[in-house]
């Protein structure tokens, strides 16, 4: 089965309380997910600015990471392309440089991907990687 490269929008739509999950969240769950070393940065500041903006409580927050930690993603180390490589992605597909490294991960481990981001499910249909939407 091919993995499924998971980003932070994807996973917080499975299990923050007041989002619906997305219509393929079944076949992701069902799939290795994997992410780059980015991903429980990005995980932790949506909670942190979650309550920051009111969203939650702190202990809503905190159960919504544990409940993302338990969706055993496999984080993957660092990458070894440099900043240049992440730039070019970036810009030849209207991405910001955290969204190029999803991109990458997926292309390179020849994965799925899993977005609830549209211009990053728009680049990766371009260059033909499945998109979990």
């Amino acid at each position: 089965m091919m993995p499924v490269v998971i980003d932070s929008s994807y996973a917080l739509a499975l299990v923050l309380p007041d989002e619906q999950a997305p219509a393929t969240a079944a076949a992701v769950l069902a799939s290795e997910l994997i992410a780059p070393f980015l991903f429980p940065v990005e995980v932790a500041n949506a909670a942190l600015n979650s309550v920051r903006r009111k969203r939650y409580a702190a202990d809503e927050a905190q159960r919504v990471c544990e409940a993302i930690e338990s969706l055993a993603v496999g984080v993957q180390a660092g990458p070894e392309l440099g900043p240049a490589h992440l730039l070019r992605q970036a810009r030849a597909f209207g991405l910001s440089a955290y969204d190029a490294l999803y991109l990458d991960l997926a292309m390179t481990q020849r994965a799925a991907l899993a977005t609830c981001d549209l211009a990053l499910a728009d680049a990766a249909r371009r260059i033909g990687v499945p998109v979990h939407d």
